[in-house]
């Protein structure tokens, strides 16, 4: 098991690699050929087409568990009745967020476009609501793929998806225009689909689905289980698709193409940080299956979450205004002054990445959607009164207030309320991280200024330099002696070669 896992994610490392440098070369070529108007349009496409896939934060993993759980006894009849009652529920699921999405269609004005950018947003929706309905039916099988281990299929298939999306891009998109980006869009998904129900009948030839095995008790307990993660799911939904909507009826597409190039940034660097911080998880739901105290642990992760987000974070900061003009030129330069902001709130919305984990293991998580929802009620608000007061940059004021408040005090103190363990430690390392990656990225951003670092060579070369000396401030500065010990330890294990035994 501990290969699988271990296979797993180096594939999910990978495919985390290959979205990120596929949207990177993406991205300029997008906007050279679409204009910053259309782009923005294409950009309100996908933010209205993610707020279609809220049950995905809750359903799947009901579903997921019910089938670990039917093939530990190796009960194969149990196996198709919870892929056949899942397969029923979300194709219920998908038609009813099929209809909403045509709904939504017949009043296009709540998008904050007009004229012919209006006829053709609704076109493309009505088009890519198909797309909404398989990607429901396609997660009884990403909970299949998870309950074998098979993490690695979900991954490939991923990276597949993203690398012939891209290539059709590329030779669709100067006839079709925006509709080349749709049609990649469709044919990607359809050859990744496909591709997911061959492996899942190869890795077990007995998956079959019968209507007749879908179950009502079954829904229910579905249900039962992933209720207050739909609900935190859809809060947190509206909370962070709300962003694009805001932007583009208080100003215009091209100021959401310059905001969603700050928040694209952000985006794949939280990712890079969750594919190293996101193996925890199962680490606190056996200890809390046993009962055993995690306050020790709890210091631990959250030490090194900070650690790894203040290393990323730093870099973003320190290189983020070279990196955004040599890869979409002056016009977006405006995006810098929004990453200031927005990494603050990174920061802060990390701090409480262990914590959250820790609740949900204890099953003490009801309250996390109550918090969301004061938080999304606080933020769209502010972010439209400081919006309208400073532009761009207010909306990510707005959010570091936001995670300031709900995620640095109001979180921990309800995971205080269940666990009463220290946490004055981790308030110190979060302060330090903070004046750090700040005080870090404006220093370095000022000296690569000064030497007039404006090429890629550059770049990498500077960077190449840089990333030691950051680690190294980080390591002494954010790390306990008793954990560098640890990670030193585990990693002189890991690189030193294993001795053979011979045989007697």
């Amino acid at each position: 098991m501990k290969k699988q896992l271990l296979t797993s994610s180096i594939f999910l490392f990978l495919e985390r690699a290959i979205v990120v440098i596929t949207s990177l070369m993406l991205t300029p070529y997008l906007i050279s050929v679409l204009g910053t108007s259309d782009y923005g349009l294409w950009l309100l496409v996908l933010s209205i087409m993610g707020w279609f896939n809220v049950v995905d934060l809750g359903f799947p993993q009901a579903v997921q568990r019910q089938i670990i759980q039917a093939l530990e006894i190796k009960d194969n009849h149990r196996v198709n009745v919870v892929f056949s009652t899942g397969l029923v529920l979300f194709a219920i699921l998908g038609f009813l967020s099929v209809l909403a999405l045509i709904s939504l269609t017949q009043v296009p004005a709540i998008f904050g476009i007009t004229g012919p950018d209006q006829l053709t947003l609704v076109q493309i929706l009505l088009v890519l609501s198909v797309k909404v309905f398989w990607g429901f039916l396609m997660n009884p099988f990403h909970g299949f793929f998870s309950g074998l281990l098979r993490f690695d299929i979900d991954a490939n298939l991923s990276s597949l998806n993203a690398i012939v999306k891209a290539l059709l891009v590329f030779w669709l998109i100067a006839d079709l225009n925006i509709w080349g980006a749709v049609v990649a869009t469709l044919a990607s998904d359809v050859i990744t689909n496909i591709l997911k129900v061959i492996y899942a009948k190869r890795l077990f030839p007995s998956l079959s689905f019968s209507l007749k095995l879908a179950s009502i008790v079954e829904i229910k307990a579905l249900f039962a289980y992933s209720k207050h993660l739909v609900l935190n799911g859809i809060i947190l939904t509206i909370g962070s698709k709300s962003e694009p909507m805001i932007i583009t009826r208080l100003f215009d597409l091209s100021s959401l193409a310059i905001q969603q190039i700050a928040a694209n940034l952000i985006m794949h660097a939280q990712a890079f940080v969750g594919t190293i911080t996101g193996v925890f998880g199962p680490v606190y739901n056996k200890m809390a299956a046993k009962k055993q105290d995690m306050e020790k642990i709890f210091i631990q992760t959250t030490t090194i979450n900070i650690f790894i987000t203040s290393v990323m974070f730093t870099c973003l900061l320190m290189f983020g205004k070279i990196f955004i003009i040599l890869w979409v030129g002056d016009e977006f330069e405006y995006a810098t002054y929004i990453l200031y902001f927005s990494v603050f709130s990174i920061l802060c919305s990390s701090f409480t990445t262990s914590a959250n984990s820790i609740l949900m293991a204890q099953a003490n998580h009801k309250l996390l959607s109550l918090i969301s929802f004061f938080i999304v009620l606080f933020n769209i608000p502010m972010a439209i009164y400081l919006g309208l007061e400073f532009g761009l940059i207010g909306l990510a004021m707005a959010g570091s207030l936001s995670n300031l408040i709900f995620n640095v005090f109001v979180k921990m103190t309800l995971f205080k309320h269940y666990n009463n363990y220290k946490t004055r430690e981790v308030y110190k390392r979060l302060a330090m991280s903070i004046f750090l990656v700040y005080s870090l990225g404006f220093i370095g951003s000022s000296l690569l200024e000064s030497l007039a670092v404006d090429t890629w060579l550059e770049l990498v070369l500077s960077a190449t330099a840089a990333f030691p000396f950051i680690v190294l401030i980080c390591w002494v500065l954010l790390l306990t002696p008793k954990l560098k010990g640890m990670i030193f330890i585990l990693l002189v294990d890991k690189i030193k070669p294993k001795k053979k035994i011979k045989p007697s």
